[in-house]
């Protein structure tokens, strides 16, 4: 690659010196594309131990002269290809250029990931950007009754999954502390993905002081976590019956429930519609059967989880899944969701059977 970078020289004519300069942004941006897929090779198997390092942090410093920052932004980088395929494979084959990649993980899911590449590929960077910043800006100022604030359909759609964002200021000694229980974690094997893991430690500090968060009821959809021991957690969904938007209510106002959530809710809720009593998607006495057969734990393999539990149906109500026994599956949160963005989670289906009744 070295050999293709045109060697600077003065006085160059205009138009070979806009050759030269083209064809050096060219190699600049393969170069940069080559560094996040080797870099992510690194951390992803930890080969900087293999190399004698005890971090990446410390293997990118001493090899690769990098600051913290530039670690950082390409670890969060790296790792976010992890989590969406089909941005990686973009980047893999070349079609898709680091800076692109870096704006489209600012918003992408798993479920957008795709449409975010078509964005990508026939846009500019500079588009691209706006596009991006767009997105997250309907995603922040999303509230109930207020107009769509972007014209194009697919954006549209892509705004819709946004992430929410939340940030967190600690002390230096909070920090330290934070990150010594992260490494205990990982070192016992239950660091699972981290907003979930805050949750279930939150869900597990309302427990043990016996607190019970509730709402009252209303008009639309209550989706139910459930924690088998100790507090159950209940929140207020509103769906439009006519354009099925589902809307959540938060601090920020009502936010939009993407497909995955929207499906998810539809496996195991409350449900209350105008003029009608209170109806649960499966009778609580079904529920409490299938967290009795499957353990009260997650049944998606090599979860163990025990909090924020949710029944799933493996066929879906709405192309015929019935609330029998055998169609119904013990699920976390996070598995859950996992299950509505992929369409399935490999041989749960068949753990099922293997699960003692009790």
């Amino acid at each position: 690659m070295l050999s293709l970078i045109p060697e600077f020289q003065k006085n160059f004519p205009a138009f070979e010196a806009d050759q030269a300069l083209k064809q050096a942004v060219g190699v600049l941006e393969n170069a940069e594309h080559a560094v996040v897929l080797w870099f992510g090779e690194i951390l992803r198997r930890g080969l900087f131990r293999e190399l004698g390092y005890s971090s990446i942090y410390q293997y990118a410093s001493i090899e690769l002269k990098w600051s913290k920052t530039r670690t950082g932004d390409f670890m969060r980088l790296a790792r976010k290809l992890e989590e969406l395929p089909a941005v990686k494979e973009s980047v893999t084959r070349g079609e898709l250029g680091y800076t692109k990649a870096r704006e489209i993980i600012k918003v992408a899911t798993p479920m957008t990931e795709k449409g975010w590449v078509e964005e990508a590929k026939s846009s500019s960077r500079r588009e691209l950007a706006r596009k991006v910043e767009r997105v997250r800006k309907k995603a922040r100022t999303r509230r109930s009754g207020q107009g769509e604030l972007l014209a194009a359909p697919c954006i549209k759609g892509l705004a819709a999954s946004v992430p929410v964002r939340i940030s967190l200021e600690m002390t230096p000694e909070q920090f330290a502390r934070y990150e010594a229980l992260w490494e205990k974690l990982h070192k016992i094997g239950s660091a699972g993905e981290k907003v979930e893991t805050l949750l279930q430690g939150l869900a597990l500090l309302t427990e043990q002081r016996g607190t019970s968060d509730s709402v009252s009821d209303s008009d639309g959809i209550v989706s139910v976590g459930d924690a088998p021991r100790g507090a159950s957690i209940q929140v207020h969904v509103r769906r439009c019956p006519d354009c099925e938007r589902a809307m959540v209510a938060t601090s920020r106002g009502d936010l939009e429930l993407g497909r995955a959530e929207r499906e998810k809710m539809d496996c195991d809720a409350q449900v209350k519609e105008p003029g009608k009593r209170n109806r649960s998607v499966i009778p609580p006495a079904q529920r409490r059967e299938v967290f009795s057969r499957d353990g009260h734990r997650c049944r998606a393999p090599g979860c163990q989880n025990t909090r924020f539990l949710e029944v799933h149906h493996i066929k879906p109500r709405a192309k015929g899944g019935t609330n029998e026994l055998e169609n119904l599956i013990t699920l976390c949160s996070a598995c859950h969701r996992l299950w509505h963005e992929h369409g399935g989670i490999p041989q749960v289906a068949t753990r099922i059977p293997s699960v003692p009744r009790r």
